[in-house]
């Protein structure tokens, strides 16, 4: 029987539950597994439910936030563990997923969470894909733009909560809070720990990821972002991005 950590597992769906059984297995089939698992299902119009009941380790929550952020928030909420993971319901833990990060949380006692790299994939069964190396964590790399992916172990006391107004680029924005406003660090793992899905449901137009980057951008004051909130300023920042790419190339 596996070891048990004090370590709850957060997972959202909204409209995901054909994914959702995999997802849950894989928690469920950890080398180190957390005490706590609850699904919170945002407003989703599918089996979420029925999936979840056939796991009897598995809390169930339904909310109509519709809302990615705000579920996640609510998750945390409901969970009192020491540490924390934020999970979507369409990718796949390996099965070291949570006692490499654990360990290394263990190892680097003043690091605020711990994260590995991917294996990406397209929908449909999971092949071995093309591994997306993280890298090390650098302040500097993270404020030029987002390298780490939402699904780490976090330490509870230090998480500061999800920004409800922040529709996209959620983990960017958890990740520079930790960095630039608690002076946090993430403890970086070289393995590939998880299965990322990438189907056309979690994909959106390019503009709406812009301006999103855009958004985060300003919040923090990074670069081009901090220009004042004028008529025309999202697209400066665009014309600003094209021609920054323009003089590299």
């Amino acid at each position: 029987m596996s070891a048990r950590a004090d370590i709850g597992v957060v997972i959202t769906t909204h409209n995901y539950g054909h994914y959702l059984a995999a997802c849950l297995e894989s928690v469920l089939s950890q080398t180190l597994l957390p005490r706590q698992v609850l699904v919170v299902d945002d407003a989703s119009e599918d089996n979420a439910a029925d999936v979840t009941a056939a796991f009897s380790d598995v809390q169930y929550c339904r909310v109509n936030f519709r809302n990615g952020n705000r579920a996640r928030n609510f998750g945390f909420l409901k969970v009192s563990t020491s540490y924390v993971a934020f999970f979507d319901a369409d990718n796949v833990m390996m099965p070291r997923f949570l006692y490499v990060l654990y360990s290394a949380l263990q190892e680097v006692p003043h690091a605020t969470y711990a994260y590995g790299d991917r294996i990406v994939f397209a929908d449909g069964d999971i092949p071995q894909g093309e591994r997306e190396v993280s890298g090390p964590f650098d302040v500097r790399r993270l404020r030029a733009g987002n390298y780490i992916d939402l699904a780490a172990l976090i330490r509870a006391d230090r998480f500061p909560g999800f920004d409800p107004a922040v529709r996209r680029y959620q983990d960017w924005d958890l990740w520079l809070n930790i960095a630039l406003k608690q002076g946090g660090i993430g403890q970086y793992v070289p393995e590939p720990l998880f299965h990322y899905r990438v189907h056309p449901h979690s994909v959106s137009q390019r503009e709406d990821r812009d301006r999103a980057m855009w958004g985060i951008r300003r919040k923090y004051c990074l670069g081009w972002g901090a220009l004042p909130l004028l008529r025309h300023s999202f697209r400066l920042y665009q014309f600003a991005r094209k021609t920054r790419s323009l003089w590299r190339d």
